[in-house]
Formats: structure tokens, C-alpha cells, sequence
């Protein structure tokens, strides 16, 4: 096991932490882009618990950013091109206490990572098979 560093001035843990580029990341961003572009509250979308959780991360490749308004979002230039250029991005991000400080990874594009039919966990319980009796 890895020995964590700690800061000698305040004790504080010095790591970083790998953040993926997944589909409930890339459904909250096409949510924002389906809103206008923001400026949106978190609740005015259709976001999973989850996907409200994390939508923060969307922060660390620079696809969207916070208003001066509590717990409202703007989709940026990167995020904009992102969805609508093809523009590509890096899978990984790694970050130091919330800020990215690397990029790491293939490259992917919004087409291949977002499913507009995003099955929510209600969607998922719904169109699932109960098991049959053997």
C-alpha cells in the first residue's frame, strides 16, 4: 500500500485523484446545452442524483462554469465546441485539491460517450427482464 504524503505545514493528505469522462457526465453537459447554455440552476435539469452529484466535474476540463448565483451553470466555449464541433478532449483528468492539474488518456468525442436514451436507475428497474425460475 502507498504511504500518503501529507503537507509538513498542516498535516493536510497531498493527492491526486483521476476523474473519468463517462455517460452520466456527458448527459449532464447536454442537458445544460438542451437549457440554452445557462445560465441553469441544477434543478431546472433532468439529472440523475448522481449526475447532479458530479456535474461539478465537468468544471475540471473546462466544459462548463459556475455564475455569480448560487448553484447556477454556464456551458463554456470548450463545452460548446465539445458538443457541437467535434471537438475532442481527454478522458482523465487528474486534479489536486479541485483544481486539474494534468490530462491523461485517449482522446473521445460527445457523439461516442453520450446516449440520448441515458437509462436513468428508474429507467433500468423498468425495462429490465425478471429471472425466470429454473
Amino acid at each position: 500500500m502507498k504511504e500518503i504524503k501529507k503537507c509538513p505545514h498542516c498535516d493536510a493528505k497531498m493527492v491526486e485523484y483521476r476523474h473519468t469522462f463517462n455517460k452520466g457526465l456527458a448527459h449532464g453537459l447536454y442537458e445544460l446545452w438542451l437549457s440554452g447554455g445557462g445560465p441553469s440552476s441544477l434543478r431546472s435539469l433532468r439529472l440523475t442524483r448522481t449526475q447532479w452529484t458530479n456535474f461539478q466535474k465537468l468544471r475540471y476540463w473546462d466544459l462548463v462554469s459556475r455564475t455569480k448565483r448560487e448553484g447556477e451553470w454556464m456551458l463554456t466555449s470548450t463545452g460548446l465546441n465539445f458538443i457541437t464541433q467535434a471537438t475532442p478532449l481527454a478522458k482523465w483528468v487528474w486534479t489536486y485539491r479541485g483544481n486539474a492539474v494534468k490530462f491523461d488518456g485517449d482522446t473521445c468525442f460527445f457523439k461516442d460517450i453520450h446516449d440520448p436514451k441515458y437509462d436513468t436507475r428508474e429507467d433500468y428497474v423498468i425495462n429490465s427482464q425478471p429471472r425466470g425460475k429454473a
